[in-house]
């Protein structure tokens, strides 16, 4: 590797395949998607892997230019951070496959899979979409709104019901036959959805890698030479005639990535449709076999971890949750969590609360600098620091800070139970500065007790809100249209 690349090289372009449910190919789970789109919808898996953007993409890395479609990693990497590029190139026993002059790989190159089979999934959680939750379905169109400043209304619902009329969405018909001439050469399986563990395709696979991979020796013990790595919201451990305890100890190595972002109301919050018991129960099944482990270099054969995804609703339980672990000994150390923070959808992310609110997060966030103690870890909180401060673009800013009040708003309406303020304790509709005669600032002049007094409107055609006699907003009213 010359000097030039080792800041742009990733191993996955050359080894690696990647599809979302919807069929679409990009270079890892994390990675942007080519400007000119591939899926496996209108590919083979073998011309996707040597399709012209992934040969451009090598190319790109090897000459040390930065191609678009990987900023995630380059950007977490100028803030400081370890970048799953590098924890690949560090930590992976993948070999670099023999390259063509044009940048091509061979068919045998593939040694790693992530294909989500579908979005098929039995939760609802506020930093996903209907793109990996079918449970989203009924939802999505009624909550995000990346056009108008307007929720979609029902009108626009029932065109959204009759023009999209599978909720579960799957990357290929026959995915598993077509993916069956690879894999003699693929040594490792990472599954996610979805949820995998609900996944017809994922049980498939996985029964016909039981039949065919060939076995190796590990400890005196015949085990399947391949290695399987999941994530999975552990809601279940069997589905249909599969007990997935009885068979994951046939092979290699087993590895599950467990996504869990909070115990009791603030994990069902987040994650609609977690259950603390099951969960609970499922993790103690699961404590008996496998061993609490460190996912980036999974020194165990059969071990796990969990994936803490901070959002703006459970920053300010991330230390409740990793000493409720601890405590209970699900973990052994820092490194059995991975504190990871969500940078979409923008309800949810961190970087788009409102500016009122930031330094309370940064605060709390600071003081984790000095209860955790691995490298890691702190490295991890920093960057979720840089990546609070963070400014929207100009552009966008007002527009952005409003569509997550305005989601999560929504989203409390719909699924009922908790709001956003009971859960993490800020009022944003009181904080939030919103544009004047905007839906957000009407709320906001309703809940101040505020009325539109004879639906009077003001030369630019806003209702004109004016406050009871005697009230607050009455006493203030010069303040606070200084305020807007």
């Amino acid at each position: 590797m010359s000097d030039k690349s080792k800041k742009t090289h990733c191993i996955l372009p050359y080894m690696h395949l990647y599809a979302e449910p919807t069929g679409l190919v990009k270079p890892c789970c994390i990675g942007g998607e080519f400007e000119d789109k591939l899926s496996l919808r209108d590919l083979s898996v073998e011309e996707a892997i040597n399709s012209p953007q992934m040969k451009q993409l090598r190319k790109d890395m090897s000459e040390g230019i930065r191609n678009s479609v990987c900023m995630v990693c380059y950007e977490r990497e100028d803030r400081g951070e370890t970048s799953p590029r590098e924890n690949f190139n560090i930590n992976t026993l993948w070999k670099m496959p023999k390259v063509g002059k044009d940048f091509s790989v061979p068919k045998d190159a593939l040694q790693h899979i992530d294909i989500r089979f579908s979005n098929l999934c039995n939760f609802k959680c506020r930093m996903c979409n209907h793109t990996f939750s079918s449970e989203w379905y009924k939802e999505i169109p009624l909550v995000e709104n990346p056009h108008d400043d307007e929720i979609r209304t029902k009108e626009y619902y029932d065109y959204w019901k009759q023009n999209n009329p599978k909720k579960v969405i799957k990357a290929k018909e026959g995915i598993v036959e077509e993916l069956k001439p690879f894999l003699p050469s693929v040594k490792s399986w990472y599954f996610a959805g979805g949820e995998p563990l609900i996944t017809p395709e994922h049980s498939e696979l996985l029964n016909y890698l039981h039949k065919t991979k060939p076995t190796i020796d590990i400890w005196g013990r015949q085990k399947k030479d391949v290695s399987i790595h999941y994530n999975t919201n552990l809601s279940i451990l069997r589905f249909e005639k599969y007990n997935f305890l009885d068979i994951w100890f046939d092979f290699n190595k087993v590895f599950l990535s467990i996504s869990c972002d909070g115990i009791g109301e603030i994990g069902e919050y987040q994650r609609t449709g977690f259950k603390t018991d099951v969960f609970i129960k499922n993790l103690k099944e699961i404590k008996k076999y496998f061993q609490p482990a460190n996912s980036e270099t999974q020194e165990v054969g059969y071990g796990y971890n969990f994936q803490y995804t901070t959002t703006i609703y459970n920053v300010f339980h991330i230390w409740d949750f990793y000493k409720f672990m601890l405590d209970e000994g699900y973990i052994e150390h820092e490194r059995n969590i991975d504190f990871y923070y969500a940078w979409a959808p923008r309800r949810s992310a961190l970087k788009y609360l409102p500016e009122a609110d930031k330094p309370r997060v940064v605060e709390y966030l600071t003081d984790l600098l000095t209860k955790f103690k691995e490298p890691t870890t702190i490295n991890k909180i920093e960057s979720m620091i840089a990546f609070t401060k963070e400014q929207p673009d100009e552009h966008f800013l007002r527009y952005e800070r409003d569509q997550l009040i305005k989601e999560n708003a929504r989203l409390d309406e719909l699924r009922g139970g908790k709001q956003m303020k009971d859960i993490n304790g800020m009022d944003w509709m009181k904080t939030y500065k919103a544009p004047i005669g905007s839906p957000i600032w009407k709320k906001q002049q309703e809940l101040k007790g505020f009325k539109n007094f004879g639906d009077k409107k003001d030369n630019d055609g806003n209702p004109i809100y004016k406050p009871p006699i005697g009230s607050d907003g009455w006493k203030d009213e010069k303040d606070e249209k200084k305020l807007f």
